[in-house]
């Protein structure tokens, strides 16, 4: 994109919901400028790979080794897209038995990022 090169921790399409998913995953503590990258990412992937006619908007989903509820909500409370951290607090009910739990994702995240700590 421009000069610059972006990547993207993890994308999934899920077939039942008819969207993309974009994961990030941090080491650390959630800070709020994950959720700026993370609304970057949902934003790229909505307009250059999602297709509009078939494919609900772009999901993203931030995994972080800890966070603070109050930073969450506060980072959250501006955006109209739809972000979530691991609790899926966030995300429409229906949604929810849709998607992996967030004990699944974690489980993903966990292995993605021993994975990357051994290739260090």
């Amino acid at each position: 994109m421009g000069s610059q090169e972006f990547r993207i921790d993890l994308l999934f399409y899920h077939l039942r919901l008819h969207r993309y998913v974009v994961v990030e995953l941090k080491v650390g503590r959630a800070e709020p400028e994950h959720f700026g990258k993370l609304g970057f990412y949902t934003a790229v992937v909505d307009d250059k790979v999602r297709d509009p006619e078939r494919d609900d908007r772009t999901l993203g989903i931030l995994i972080a080794a800890h966070r603070d509820e109050e930073v969450v909500q506060y980072s959250l409370r501006g955006t109209a897209q739809p972000l979530a951290v691991t609790t899926y607090q966030t995300l429409p009910a229906e949604m929810r038995p849709l998607l992996p739990s967030p004990e699944q994702l974690s489980r993903v995240a966990h292995e993605v990022l021993v994975r990357h700590a051994d290739e260090r």
